[in-house]
C-alpha cells in the first residue's frame, strides 16, 4: 500500500474511533438532557385537581358517581388545554393489593381500578427472579379502564373497587354505583399444564345493569401497562406499542413520541404527548427489547392511544432513566338492557419475547418479535437453534454449532467461488497487458477480457458471491438475536450476557468490547486472503479494504450473540481458504474456441473493416 492509501486508512480508522467515542458521549448527553427537561409531577390535593387550579393531565381520576355519568353521556369535564406531559395519577389512599403467583410470574393486583399493579418474572434470570418488573412506576395499572373525554384525552376510572372473592389462582373485584350499575373484574392465572401458558392472565370485565331501564355504555379503553427499557443503551425501536389488524402489524416506537434532533438535523421531530391510531385491533402489545405484554380479546378493538411515560427520578443517580411507553385500546361495549349484563373477555400474555410461546398462542402473535422482511429465515434459524439447544444446553455453543452447520451447508458453493478467485490471481499479468494494448479501444479490451475469463474459467463476480450468500443469513440472525430473550443473562466464555456487548472495562467512558475486535481482525485476515478481481475499480478496492473496519463500527455495541456468529463465520472462512490455497490447482478442461461473427456485404462476401492509417 502506498503512502496515500496508508494515510487514507489512518484517517478512516481515526474517524471511526472518533465516531464511536462521540456516539457514547452523545448517548450520555441525551440522558443528561432528559433529566434536565424532566417535568415535575404535580401532586393532587385531596384526590382532586392540582394546586393552582391547573387542568389535570391525562390520567385524571373520576369519582364513583361521575363514572356513571361518563357511561351514560359524554364526559362532564371539559379541558381547556392538554398538558404536553403525562403526569402519573395519584393512587387512592385506601388502595389495597392482592398477590397471586405461579412458578413463572407473580402478579400484584390493586383495588385502584381493579387492575394489575405489577408483574414480576420468577424464571427469566437463569431460573431466578428477574430485575425487570412489568408496569413498575406505571402510568396506570395494567388493564385498568379509561374513557375518552371531550378533549380527546383519556380519563382514568380511578375507583375504589372492593375485593369480592379470591382463591389461590384467581381474584375478582367489584364496584357498584348508586343507580344500579355494577362492574365486576375477574382475573385468573394459568398453570403450566394442558397447553396453558403460565405467562397468560385470563381476564373478564362485566357490566351488569341492575337498574330498571337500559344503559348505553360508551367505548371503554383498556390500558396495556407501562413498558420501560431494559438497559440504558437500548435502541428506541425496541420500546414500542403495536397492534395487529388481521393482516398487518403496526408498531409505534417511543422516538415517535419523544422526538429527536436527528443526525445533523436530518430526521428531526418535535415531541408529542400522544398518538391516536384508528384501526381494527385484533391484538395489541406494549414491549421493550426482551419482554412484552400482548392483549387479545373476543371482540375487535377500534382505536389505540399511545403515550410516553416520564422516567422515575432516582435520587443520587448519575444519569436519568429513559422514558417508558404505554397505550390504551378502545372497545365498544354498546347498550345493556335492564337486568342484563355485557362481558368483555381478554387474554393477557405478560412475559419474555420467546418465539415458541408467542407462536403457540396463535393469531400471528409471534409478529411481536419483529423479525422484519426476512422473517422466514429468522424463524427457520431460531427453530434450528432451539433444536441444537435441546441437545447442547448452552446458547453460546448453540450459536457456534449453528454457524458451523450453516458453513458446511454452503461449503461447496463458497469453495467453488474461492477456487475461481484463486485462478483470478493467475491472469493478473495478461490482464495488465490487455489494458495497455487496448487502452484506446475499450470495446475490444472488453471482448478480449471476456475471452481471457472464459479460457481460464474465471467468474469475475466470484469474490462477491460468498458475501452475497452470507448477507440474508446475517440479516435473519440480526433480527432474530437482537431481541431473543433466551440469550439474556446467558454467559459464554468471558461474555457475561450474550444479549449485550461483552464490555470488559471503560476507558474515559468508552467501552472496550473484545469480541467485536476479534471479529474485525478475523474479517481483515479473511479478506486479505481473497484475490482482488483485476476488473475491480481502484476506488472500490479501497472501500473493500476498509469493509472490516466498517463492520467493526456497525457491530461494536450490538449483542454478543450476533458478533459471535460473525466471528465464527470468519474463522471458518479462513480455514476454508487455507485448505483451498494449499491444494494444487485443478486441471482446467479445454474450452472450444468460437469464431467471431463476421458480417457480410450485399454480395454475400465477407466485409472487413478498413485498417486505420
Amino acid at each position: 500500500m502506498d503512502k496515500k492509501n496508508t494515510l487514507l486508512g489512518v484517517l478512516f480508522i481515526a474517524a471511526g474511533i472518533g465516531f464511536m467515542f462521540w456516539q457514547a458521549k452523545e448517548l450520555e448527553k441525551q440522558r443528561q438532557q432528559q433529566l434536565l427537561e424532566a417535568p415535575t409531577v404535580v401532586e393532587a390535593v385531596d384526590g382532586g385537581a392540582p394546586e393552582g387550579g391547573a387542568p389535570v393531565a391525562q390520567g385524571a381520576q373520576a369519582s364513583g358517581d361521575e363514572m356513571l355519568g361518563l357511561f351514560t353521556q359524554a364526559p362532564a369535564e371539559t379541558k381547556t388545554e392538554i398538558e404536553t406531559v403525562i403526569q402519573l395519577p395519584v393512587a387512592p389512599v385506601d388502595e389495597q393489593t392482592v398477590s397471586l403467583s405461579n412458578e413463572f410470574i407473580e402478579v400484584e393486583f390493586t383495588t385502584r381500578g381493579g387492575a394489575i399493579r405489577t408483574v414480576s418474572f420468577l424464571q427469566t434470570k437463569r431460573g431466578e427472579r428477574d430485575d425487570y418488573i412489568f408496569n413498575e412506576d406505571g402510568y396506570l395499572p395494567a388493564l385498568s379502564l379509561s374513557l375518552e373525554n371531550k378533549a380527546g384525552a383519556i380519563s382514568e376510572f380511578a375507583l375504589g373497587y372492593a375485593i369480592e372473592s379470591q382463591t389461590t389462582d384467581s381474584v375478582t373485584f367489584v364496584y357498584k354505583t348508586t343507580d344500579g350499575l355494577a362492574i365486576r373484574r375477574s382475573y385468573m392465572l394459568s398453570d403450566n399444564v394442558d397447553g396453558h401458558d403460565p405467562y397468560t392472565i385470563t381476564h373478564s370485565t362485566t357490566f351488569e345493569n341492575q337498574a330498571s331501564e337500559p344503559k348505553a355504555l360508551s367505548t371503554v379503553y383498556i390500558n396495556l401497562g407501562t413498558s420501560r427499557p431494559i438497559s440504558k443503551n437500548t435502541l428506541p425501536t425496541y420500546l414500542n406499542v403495536g397492534y395487529f389488524t388481521g393482516e398487518d402489524a403496526e408498531f409505534i416506537a417511543i422516538n415517535k413520541l419523544t422526538g429527536g434532533k436527528g443526525f445533523l438535523g436530518i430526521g428531526a421531530s418535535d415531541p408529542r404527548d400522544e398518538i391516536k391510531e384508528s384501526a381494527r385491533v385484533e391484538w395489541s402489545s406494549v414491549k421493550n427489547q426482551f419482554f412484552a405484554g400482548v392483549l387479545s380479546s373476543d371482540v375487535v378493538g377500534e382505536d389505540v392511544y399511545i403515550y410516553p411515560v416520564e422516567a422515575p427520578v432516582v435520587e443520587g443517580a448519575l444519569a436519568p432513566e429513559a422514558p417508558g411507553i404505554t397505550g390504551s385500546v378502545g372497545y365498544s361495549v354498546g347498550s345493556v338492557a335492564a337486568g342484563q349484563s355485557e362481558t368483555l373477555n381478554f387474554e393477557f400474555y405478560v412475559g419474555p419475547k420467546e418465539f415458541k410461546r408467542l407462536q403457540a398462542i396463535g393469531n400471528e402473535q409471534d409478529r411481536v418479535m419483529q423479525f422484519g422482511f426476512l422473517s422466514f429465515i429468522s424463524k427457520l434459524l431460531l427453530t434450528f437453534m432451539y433444536w441444537i439447544h435441546s441437545v447442547v444446553p448452552s446458547w453460546g455453543w448453540s450459536i457456534v454449532i449453528m454457524t458451523i452447520c450453516i458453513k458446511l451447508f454452503f461449503w461447496p458453493l463458497t469453495a467453488k467461488a474461492s477456487r475461481s478467485q484463486k485462478r483470478m490471481a493467475k491472469i493478473q499479468g495478461p490482464m495488465a497487458e490487455l489494458k495497455e494494448k487496448y487502452k484506446d479501444n475499450p470495446q475490444r479490451m472488453q471482448q478480449e477480457t471476456l475471452k481471457l475469463f472464459k479460457e481460464h474459467q474465471v467468474n469475475p463476480v466470484a469474490g462477491c458471491l460468498p458475501m452475497l450468500i452470507q448477507m440474508p443469513i446475517f440479516l435473519g440472525l440480526f433480527y432474530m438475536l437482537r431481541t431473543a430473550s433466551e440469550l439474556r443473562h446467558e454467559s459464554f466464555l468471558w461474555v457475561a450476557d450474550l444479549s449485550q456487548p461483552d464490555t470488559l472495562m471503560e476507558i474515559a467512558g468508552f467501552p472496550i468490547n473484545i469480541l467485536p475486535l476479534i471479529m474485525g481482525a478475523t474479517m481483515f485476515l479473511q479478506m486479505s486472503m481473497m484475490p482482488v478481481s483485476p476488473t475491480a475499480d481502484p476506488a472500490q478496492q479501497k472501500i473493500f479494504k476498509f469493509l472490516p473496519f466498517i463492520f467493526l463500527i456497525f457491530l461494536y455495541n450490538f449483542s454478543s450473540g450476533l458478533v459471535l456468529y460473525w466471528t465464527v463465520q470468519n474463522i471458518l472462512t479462513i480455514v476454508q481458504q487455507k485448505i483451498i490455497n494449499s491444494r494444487p490447482d485443478e486441471e482446467l478442461k479445454p474450452v472450444a474456441a468460437t469464431a467471431a461473427p463476421v458480417s457480410k456485404g450485399k454480395s454475400g462476401s465477407p466485409r472487413t473493416k478498413p485498417r486505420k492509417k
